[in-house]
C-alpha cells in the first residue's frame, strides 16, 4: 500500500511540475487573444531551455549574471490595431519580487531573434529584507518614462515600474515573467489602448434599452481655452492618447486600474473642472457629459490625492452611445496625463 501511494505521489508532483512549467519557454509560452486577466499559479524553474534568457543587461549586475529566468513564465501577444500597451504583475504574496522582461519578436514568431524592448530587474534591495520598496506589483504603466531598471533598487528612481510599449499594427511581443522570490503564483492585467486580435470596438445593438443614469448629466460651458491647458495648478499637462466619439452627449465610466489605495481625483475639460474630487474604487463610476462646441476636446485626470502610492491610475470607459473606447491616464506630483476627443 505504501509503495502505490508512493508512485502516486511522485506521479501527482511529475503532473503538478508539468502543468507549472508548460508556459517556461519562448517556444511554449501562452498565447493571448484579448487583454483579459490572468492568474498562474506555483510556476516552477526555467523550462527546457535554459538558455534563452542569458546575458539580459538589466540583470547583468545580479546575483545571477544576466540570467533573467527563475520560476518563470512566457506569455505572447500580436497587435492588431496599435496603440499603448500595459499590465500590472501581482504577485499572490505582496513581498515576493517579480521580475520581467518584454522581447519584440520577428514577424515568423522566432524566438532566437527575440529583441528587448523593456527590462525590469529592480526588487530586493540587498538587505534580504520584505521592506524593499522595488517588491510586490510591477509592469508598465502610464506615466512612466524609463525602459529599464537594474538588479537590485539602488537608483533613487526605481520603483518596480516602466513605460508603456507604444505599439504599431502586426507586432509581435513575448513577455518572460520570473518570480525572483520562489515558486508561487501571481496575478497580471491588461490596460492601454492597443487591440489584440479578439478584441473588437463593440458596437451598442440597435434598439437596446440605455441603462439608467446613474449620476444626473454635467453640463459644460465651452472652455475658455480651445487648445489643452498647459498646466493644471502647477502641474504639466501631456496628451498621451485620442480617442474619437459621434455624439456630444458622452459617458465616463472611471475607476481605480491599478490597486485601490485612496486616490482621489478630479477630471478637466479643457481648463474647466467638472468633476470634483472623486474616491477611485475598483467599481466603476458614471458620469454624462455634454461637450462644448468645437471638434477637439481635451479631458485631464488631476491628482488631489496619491491614497498610499503614487501616481494616480484612472481608467477610463469612453461611451458616445455607439462604440465604447478605455484608456488609462496617470497623474503625478508634476505631471497629469490628457486625452484628446474628437467629435467625427
Amino acid at each position: 500500500m505504501m509503495k502505490k501511494l508512493l508512485v502516486f505521489t511522485l506521479l501527482a508532483l511529475g503532473f503538478t511540475s508539468r502543468l507549472s512549467a508548460q508556459f517556461g519557454d519562448c517556444a511554449t509560452a501562452k498565447s493571448i487573444c484579448k487583454k483579459e486577466p490572468l492568474h498562474i499559479q506555483n510556476p516552477r524553474g526555467e523550462g527546457n531551455d535554459k538558455r534563452e534568457a542569458d546575458f539580459i543587461h538589466c540583470f547583468l549586475n545580479g546575483d545571477n549574471m544576466g540570467q533573467a529566468e527563475e520560476n518563470s513564465t512566457w506569455i505572447k501577444f500580436e497587435i492588431k490595431e496599435g496603440g499603448t500597451f500595459s499590465f500590472a504583475i501581482t504577485p499572490d504574496r505582496a513581498s515576493d519580487d517579480i521580475d520581467f522582461v518584454v522581447f519584440r519578436l520577428p514577424a515568423d514568431g522566432n524566438c532566437s531573434r527575440k529583441e528587448i524592448v523593456r527590462c525590469m530587474a529592480a526588487g530586493d534591495d540587498g538587505t534580504e529584507t520584505p521592506n524593499s520598496h522595488c517588491l510586490g506589483t510591477t509592469g508598465l504603466r502610464s506615466g512612466e518614462k524609463d525602459s529599464s531598471e537594474d538588479a537590485g533598487c539602488k537608483d533613487k528612481d526605481d520603483n518596480t515600474w516602466l513605460a508603456p510599449l507604444k505599439t504599431v499594427a502586426g507586432e509581435h511581443y513575448v513577455l518572460l515573467i520570473s518570480n525572483v522570490t520562489g515558486p508561487r503564483g501571481f496575478s497580471i492585467s491588461f490596460g492601454g489602448s492597443a487591440k489584440l486580435p479578439c478584441e473588437e470596438v463593440k458596437p451598442i445593438p440597435p434598439g437596446k434599452p440605455a441603462p439608467p443614469k446613474k449620476t444626473q448629466p454635467i453640463v459644460v460651458e465651452a472652455p475658455t481655452v480651445p487648445e489643452p491647458p498647459r498646466e493644471i495648478n502647477g502641474r504639466a499637462i501631456v496628451v498621451d492618447e485620442t480617442v474619437k466619439v459621434q455624439s456630444r452627449k458622452v459617458t465616463l465610466s472611471i475607476w481605480d486600474s491599478q490597486i485601490e489605495d485612496g486616490d482621489i481625483i478630479s477630471i478637466y475639460l479643457g481648463n474647466q473642472k467638472i468633476v470634483d474630487r472623486h474616491r477611485l474604487t475598483k467599481q466603476p463610476k458614471e458620469f454624462v457629459i455634454e461637450l462644448p462646441t468645437g471638434k477637439e476636446h481635451f479631458l485631464t485626470v488631476f491628482a488631489d490625492d496619491f491614497g498610499k502610492s503614487e501616481p494616480n491610475t484612472a481608467a477610463i470607459l469612453i461611451s458616445d452611445g455607439k462604440s465604447e473606447q478605455r484608456i488609462e491616464l496617470t497623474a503625478g506630483r508634476k505631471q497629469q496625463e490628457s486625452v484628446k476627443i474628437v467629435l467625427e
